[in-house]
């Protein structure tokens, strides 16, 4: 059971992980559960805002494809 009870605190762990920014470059801290974005995050040089709840790869699609933003392709 013990097990378990750890298997279920990790999947409620949330991380903090730093991506760079889609617009310019710069780094932004998203706090991140499960794939998806906890909360807004802003970049502090240019003002991106990476929703809450955005799917992570998503936005590690628009660093691989400068000029797009969330949800644009």
């Amino acid at each position: 059971m013990s097990v378990a009870v750890g298997c279920e605190n990790a999947r409620n762990m949330i991380t903090i992980k730093e991506i760079d920014c889609p617009s310019c470059g710069d780094c932004i801290e998203v706090f991140v559960k499960d794939g998806h974005t906890t909360g807004e995050a802003v970049c502090e040089s240019c003002g991106y805002m990476v929703p809450e709840n955005a799917h992570l790869e998503e936005l590690f699609e628009c660093q691989r494809y400068p000029g797009r933003g969330h949800g644009d392709y």
